[in-house]
């Protein structure tokens, strides 16, 4: 085996097809945000705005065959180096690629002792890692991150034959429910849903268009966000790739009444995985829920086209339950490597941070307007 780390965007570029090939080889479909196509566009956008910023990307070999990608990166904070999952906080899941056909623990065991003997850093933070996944089990000994916990939220479509019976599935209250929905949106104007891929002219401006929604929507209730904090985010996501033809990466659910874009959802797809990434509505037409009409319709294109889960990712939100069926567990894990380290992972991370976040969403709907507009200050420690 021989380990290799990848700390220029030249060195990714030279492994392009390598990492392809890999993801093909790796059964875990949680992993689309270890994809060489996420991975690539975050490094080209993000990676040399800042010099807080140092990624490393570690990866094994075997002869000319690329076996395991574990994409990291050290980010400064308050003069703290943290190690922590390439992309954060926009990559939802923390995991790692690795060929399933060999010895995943010798490979991603031998990875760890690397960090650990030469950390570079004064702390590693792994989160949130979903269970059972590859890299949940080479963590699984280490320390966890005191209170953290987390879930996602999926909806299991291989139960639905087609379209029809997820529509008709959950009564007759329910069915109306939807109708209803439908009906009051249509005296706008016509409905007409349409998925836009990243080879389309309009992609780009449709992404822009989905961000500034949710960025209304975050000021208007007072919300943080700690990847809208970063500048360029709806540039980098105007870059990332999909296919419309292997059914694979970024595209773009669009509902319209006439002419007018009222909801959008950004998702990504892996191996019939379905990430609901980003989702937006018009604002002023919030009392006709018209996110709910596009997630239906999402749903119901991911059915006729054979996917096999839609994915609402983690965080908060009542709504992600009722519109799943099964939840995956995520886990956080930390290694200190200096007195900051162990600062940030045993104070910070599980106490300090929590007690600003409940301070925050306790404050006036005013305040946390004005807070929230302040992107740069301080949102990316205290958001998800």
């Amino acid at each position: 085996m021989d380990y290799r780390r990848l700390t220029t965007l030249g060195d990714i570029d030279s492994v392009a097809l390598a990492w392809r090939a890999l993801e093909g080889r790796c059964g875990d479909r949680l992993t689309y945000f270890q994809s060489f196509g996420w991975c690539r566009s975050w490094v080209a956008a993000f990676a040399n705005e800042t010099a807080a910023l140092d990624f490393r990307i570690e990866t094994v070999w075997r002869g000319d065959d690329l076996i395991a990608v574990w994409p990291l990166m050290v980010h400064t904070v308050a003069g703290i180096r943290v190690l922590q999952n390439l992309g954060a906080p926009h990559s939802q899941y923390c995991n790692l690629l690795c060929d399933d056909a060999l010895l995943v623990e010798a490979i991603t065991g031998r990875l760890l002792s690397r960090i650990e003997t030469d950390p570079s850093c004064d702390v590693a933070v792994f989160h949130p890692v979903p269970q059972r996944s590859k890299l949940a089990q080479l963590l699984g000994a280490r320390p966890t991150i005191s209170g953290y916990n987390g879930n996602s939220a999926l909806l299991d479509l291989t139960g639905f034959a087609d379209a029809e019976s997820y529509r008709t599935q959950g009564g007759k209250l329910k069915k109306r429910n939807r109708n209803r929905r439908r009906n009051h949106l249509a005296r706008l104007g016509e409905l007409s849903f349409e998925v836009v891929w990243p080879s389309d002219p309009r992609f780009r401006s449709l992404v822009h268009q989905c961000a500034a929604m949710k960025r209304q929507w975050l000021n208007e209730t007072g919300r943080t966000s700690s990847g809208f904090s970063t500048e360029g985010f709806e540039d980098f996501l105007s870059t990332l790739s999909g296919d419309r033809e292997s059914f694979s990466g970024a595209c773009l659910s669009v509902l319209r009444t006439g002419d007018t874009v009222v909801a959008t959802e950004l998702g990504f797809l892996r191996d019939g995985h379905y990430y609901a990434y980003m989702g937006s509505f018009e604002w002023k037409l919030r009392h006709l829920s018209p996110g709910k009409v596009q997630m239906e319709m999402t749903v119901c294109w991911l059915i006729e086209n054979g996917a096999t889960a839609y994915d609402l990712l983690g965080g908060e939100g009542e709504y992600k339950l009722s519109w799943s069926d099964r939840t995956i567990a995520l886990h956080g894990y930390s290694l200190s490597f200096s007195w900051k380290g162990r600062l940030y992972a045993n104070a910070w991370l599980p106490h300090l941070r929590p007690l600003v976040k409940r301070l925050y969403q306790s404050a006036p709907d005013g305040l946390r307007r004005v807070i929230a507009g302040m992107q740069s200050f301080g949102i990316v420690m205290i958001g998800v």
